[in-house]
């Protein structure tokens, strides 16, 4: 964290990053250079929304809890190499989280042990349920999450449970913005017909 960050930028790609990533801008870049009170308000501003997408995809209290701390971490020993180029910091920090995920999951499955999905889905449910229907209950929502694909559960996760844009989840997942966006729209469209169905049986 002492090595200071020296990238270049040309004045109107600095502007338009500063534009677009707001005050994140000011605190990387002072962070780079080894200023610890930004990195803690960088910790601050980002522990919610990681530690929900980590327990939205994990199920695990301590599990997410681990995987934050462990990101935070990374975060801090690959500052260094992060540069403003086209790509917003939220990104970055949700890409070392995704990638932890992803190594959790592999040991799990190698271990045996599967995720507790009705915890992970409730971190995502109770952060978009106002925003589909206010008629929808919690549990509804809960039980339907666990019938969409992983792929439409990791973009709902990032996009309502960590609150990115989709552009900041695109660029976290590795993926295009379209696919995002579809992957959305049918996780969306497949949770109202599923909720649908449950409600003409009751």
């Amino acid at each position: 964290m002492n090595r200071a960050f020296q990238g270049h930028q040309e004045p109107a790609v600095a502007s338009l990053i500063q534009v677009i990533a707001g005050s994140d801008y000011d605190l990387v870049n002072t962070a780079q250079r080894g200023d610890q009170q930004s990195l803690v308000t960088l910790y601050e501003r980002y522990y919610d929304r990681v530690y929900r997408f980590a327990l939205s995809r994990l199920g695990s209290v301590a599990d997410a809890e681990d995987l934050t701390q462990d990101t935070f971490l990374k975060m801090v020993d690959k500052l260094s190499s992060f540069s403003w180029k086209g790509s917003p910091f939220s990104a970055w920090l949700f890409r070392i989280a995704h990638n932890g995920v992803v190594d959790t999951v592999r040991r799990r499955s190698r271990r045996g042990l599967q995720v507790p999905m009705e915890a992970a889905q409730v971190a995502v449910a109770a952060s978009y349920e106002g925003g589909m229907d206010d008629t929808l209950l919690l549990n509804d929502l809960v039980n339907a999450m666990g019938r969409l694909t992983q792929a439409q559960q990791e973009v709902l996760s990032l996009r309502f449970g960590a609150e990115l844009s989709v552009s900041e989840a695109a660029q976290a997942l590795g993926k295009a913005e379209g696919t995002v966006k579809a992957t959305q729209f049918q996780a969306l469209q497949a949770l109202r017909k599923i909720l649908a169905a449950e409600r003409s049986l009751q």
